[in-house]
């Protein structure tokens, strides 16, 4: 203590030691991190990482390509199946009536029909994503971690 106050030593702080809100800042987090523009894609003054980029772009835009293609094939599917029933029950109730065998009619066998192709998109949808989508996510994916003593971070 000097003259009433205490002073940094006493708490066994080194006298050279900048204490908080004294002295200048340290310098920023990540500032040796590549820099990114406001789409997410590496800004144009990191030439060394440019090819790199233009790669990972390519892989993402077929990984999203086919992402797409795959929802709305299976979307459609179900969807295209199931108003063709509502039109049929809506504007042709005779024919939606109309006995198959039995007490079975033809919108119920439809109607059972809706289930079978809803599972059947949703089996179709499972079976080509992992043949499809699932090895460009994982090639995406082995790409973007980084190498070194963050490698099993991301998984």
């Amino acid at each position: 203590m000097r003259d009433g106050r205490r002073t940094p030593e006493a708490h066994g702080i080194p006298s050279g030691h900048d204490t908080y809100g004294q002295g200048s800042w340290p310098a920023p987090y990540g500032h040796d991190a590549p820099r990114y523009d406001s789409y997410g894609r590496h800004a144009p003054w990191d030439a060394a990482h440019a090819h790199e980029t233009h790669r990972h772009d390519a892989d993402l835009t077929a990984l999203r390509s086919a992402y797409r293609l795959l929802r709305r094939i299976s979307t459609l599917t179900a969807l295209g199946s199931f108003v063709v029933y509502v039109v049929l029950s809506c504007y042709a109730p005779g024919l939606m009536g109309s006995k198959i065998t039995g007490e079975v009619s033809l919108g119920m066998a439809l109607g059972v029909l809706q289930l079978v192709v809803t599972f059947a998109a949703v089996s179709w949808y499972g079976r080509s994503a992992q043949r499809s989508v699932d090895p460009l996510a994982r090639a995406v994916r082995e790409r973007a971690v980084p190498t070194g003593r963050n490698a099993g971070a991301a998984r």
